[in-house]
């Protein structure tokens, strides 16, 4: 996938959910990884890409994905060979404890595609960011 105005230009890990049912991050933090058991980039629905905004030793894949703004263009490239692009329409930061489910897994009316990280303050008791930063963006190609 590619976000030209944030310079991410990764790889796909293959995701899936956690015992707890939450969506289990990439494996590399250089990389963002894609929810195999939801809908695929460019189908109808939401597609969810994740990936991390830091790591111990510097900034990850995501690390500036709270500063794209609405217009901006991400590219997804499909295992068939096609690729796919989306228009930014909006980002929210929300609280993990009161993660948007409905709004980012719900049903949308034509093709989307929802990319999250992590936000907001770090906690070091936990070692985790308390917030979600959540992008939403359009099929536009």
């Amino acid at each position: 996938m590619r976000i030209p105005s944030i310079g991410v230009d990764s790889g796909l890990e293959s995701l899936t959910r956690d015992a707890t049912g939450a969506i289990e991050a990439p494996a590399d933090f250089a990389s963002a990884g894609w929810y195999r058991d939801g809908v695929v980039p460019g189908d109808l629905g939401p597609a969810v890409i994740a990936g991390h905004i830091d790591s111990a030793v510097g900034p990850a894949v995501f690390s500036a994905l709270a500063s794209l703004t609405p217009g901006a263009r991400v590219e997804v490239d499909l295992s068939d060979g096609r690729s796919v692009a989306f228009t930014v329409d909006r980002s929210i930061q929300a609280p993990k404890n009161a993660f948007p489910t409905t709004e980012v897994y719900g049903p949308t009316p034509d093709a989307q595609l929802r990319l999250v990280t992590c936000g907001g303050v770090f906690d070091d008791s936990t070692g985790h960011y308390l917030d979600n930063v959540v992008v939403f963006a359009t099929y536009s190609s």
